[in-house]
C-alpha cells in the first residue's frame, strides 16, 4: 500500500515538474502594457541583486519624501513621462518604447517595489527593455538610493494608491507567484504557508525536518546572522539546490532530494516568482531597513596542519557531544536533541557531505558555522571562533569524509 501511494505521489511530482519547465507563463504586464499606444513595460521579477531593495514602507505616505520626489521628477522625468504622470511628455511621443503611463491604477498596482526600483536605477540598460528600445536612462549614478525612493512615491501618486506598495495592499502584484507556489509548493507548505500541507509530514514522520512555516520567520539556510531573516538569493539557494536527507519511508528510492526537491529545471523567472509570493507571509521582508550579512572571506589552502589544528577546535567546542568523535551524529546528546517545535531531530553525520543540507562545499559549511542553523539545536559560531579558527574547524570536518570520498567532499590537501 505505502509502495502504491509512492508511486503516485512521485508521478504526481514528475508530471508537475514536467508541466512548470514547458509551460512558460507569459510576462506580466505593468504600467500598461496593454496596448502599444500606452506605452509601458514587461513586467518580470527584479534580479536577485535588487529582489531585496524593497522601499521602506513609511517612504510611500511621507509627504517631505514626495515633495523631494516631485521636485526630482518635474527636472528628470516629467520631460517624457509627463507632467501628470501620462507618459506623454515632449520627449517620449517619438520613442520607440513609449515611457509608462503612471496614471495606469492595474499597471502600477501590477508592479512591485524592487522592481520599480530596479527599472528606476537601471533604466533602459538591461533587458528585455533595453532590445525594446527603452531610452530611459540610469539613474543610479545620479540620484541616491533616497532620491530614488522619493521619485517612486511621487509617481505612485499618480495612481491615486495612498499606502505602501507592497504586495497585501497589490495581491495582483504577486499573482504569478501565487499560481506557482499552488503548483509546486502548497502541498508540502500549505495554502497559509505555515507548513501544514497534506504531503510534507510523509516526508519525516513525527521528526524534524518538516517543511517550513514561512509565516514564523525562522529559517535554517541564511547568509545573515542568527535569528534574522534571509536574504531573497538564500531562498533562491534553497529552491534550486532541494534540500537533502534520508527522508521517510515514502521516500525510498529518491535519490538524494528527499526532504525538499530540486527546481533547479523550472525557469529562473518562475523561481523568482514564487519567491516574491513566499516573502509575503512574513512581512519582516518589507518591514526590515537594513540587511547583514555574513561575511566569508576567500578560503585559504586546506593542509594538514590546518586540519590538525580543526580537531582541536572541533573537541574545545564540544562539537563531538552531538556529533560524535568520528563526526557520524552519534555524540553521547545526539539522541536528545530535538528542534524548536520539540520534535527530535538527528545530528547530522559528517562523514556523508551529499547529506549536508546546507551544501558541502567548504564556503558552505563556513556560512553554516558562522549563520548556525535557526529552529534547532546548531547554534552560530559568529561570536567564538576567529576566521581562521572557522576554516581549520572547515577543513577538520571535510576531512572526515576523505576515506574513498574526497571528491564528495570537495577538498583537496595541499602538502
Amino acid at each position: 500500500m505505502r509502495a502504491k501511494r509512492f508511486i503516485t505521489l512521485a508521478g504526481a511530482a514528475l508530471v508537475l515538474l514536467l508541466g512548470l519547465w514547458l509551460a512558460r507563463p507569459p510576462m506580466l504586464c505593468a504600467n500598461g502594457d496593454k496596448h502599444e499606444a500606452t506605452g509601458g513595460h514587461a513586467h518580470m521579477p527584479a534580479p536577485l541583486e535588487y529582489a531585496d531593495a524593497h522601499v521602506p514602507l513609511k517612504v510611500w505616505a511621507d509627504q517631505a519624501m514626495i515633495a523631494r520626489g516631485r521636485d526630482i521628477y518635474t527636472t528628470r522625468c516629467a520631460v517624457c513621462h509627463g507632467d501628470t504622470g501620462d507618459g506623454k511628455g515632449p520627449a517620449g511621443v517619438a520613442l520607440p518604447l513609449k515611457p509608462s503611463d503612471f496614471r495606469d491604477k492595474a499597471g502600477v498596482a501590477g508592479m512591485r517595489d524592487n522592481y520599480w526600483f530596479w527599472r528606476v536605477s537601471e533604466g533602459g540598460q538591461v533587458e528585455p527593455f533595453k532590445g525594446r528600445g527603452s531610452a530611459m536612462p540610469p539613474w543610479k549614478g545620479q540620484l541616491s538610493v533616497e532620491e530614488r525612493w522619493a521619485v517612486m512615491a511621487y509617481q505612485h501618486t499618480f495612481s491615486g494608491h495612498q499606502g505602501p506598495h507592497v504586495p497585501w495592499e497589490h495581491p495582483g502584484s504577486v499573482a504569478m507567484g501565487r499560481d506557482i507556489y499552488a503548483m509546486a509548493c502548497v502541498m508540502c507548505h500549505g495554502v497559509d504557508g505555515k507548513g501544514d500541507g497534506s504531503v510534507g509530514p510523509m516526508l519525516s514522520p513525527r521528526r524534524a525536518p518538516q517543511p517550513r512555516d514561512f509565516t514564523a520567520g525562522v529559517f535554517k539556510f541564511r547568509s545573515t546572522p542568527s535569528g534574522e531573516l534571509p536574504i531573497t538569493a538564500d531562498l533562491y539557494r534553497t529552491v534550486t539546490e532541494g534540500i537533502a536527507g534520508r527522508g521517510g519511508p515514502l521516500t525510498f528510492g529518491v535519490r538524494r532530494h528527499r526532504i525538499m526537491p530540486s527546481f533547479r529545471q523550472m525557469p529562473e523567472e518562475q523561481r523568482l516568482e514564487v519567491l516574491e509570493y513566499v516573502k509575503t507571509f512574513h512581512r519582516g521582508f518589507w518591514e526590515r531597513e537594513e540587511i547583514t550579512r555574513v561575511t566569508i572571506p576567500s578560503s585559504p589552502p586546506a593542509t594538514p596542519d590546518r586540519i590538525a589544528r580543526g580537531r582541536d577546535v572541533y573537541v574545545n567546542a564540544k562539537c563531538f557531544e552531538c556529533h560524535g568523535e568520528s563526526g557520524r551524529g552519534d555524540g553521547p546528546a545526539a539522541p536528545t536533541l530535538k528542534n524548536d517545535d520539540k520534535l527530535p531531530i538527528e545530528a547530522a553525520d559528517l562523514t556523508r557531505p551529499s547529506q549536508f543540507k546546507n551544501g558541502a562545499r567548504p564556503e558552505d559549511v563556513y556560512r553554516t558555522l558562522m549563520t548556525g542553523l535557526d529552529g534547532t539545536p546548531m547554534p552560530s559560531y559568529a561570536d567564538s571562533l576567529q576566521p581562521d579558527q572557522a576554516w581549520d574547524l572547515v577543513f577538520y570536518v571535510l576531512s572526515l569524509s576523505l576515506g574513498g570520498r574526497a571528491a564528495e567532499a570537495g577538498l583537496r590537501v595541499v602538502r
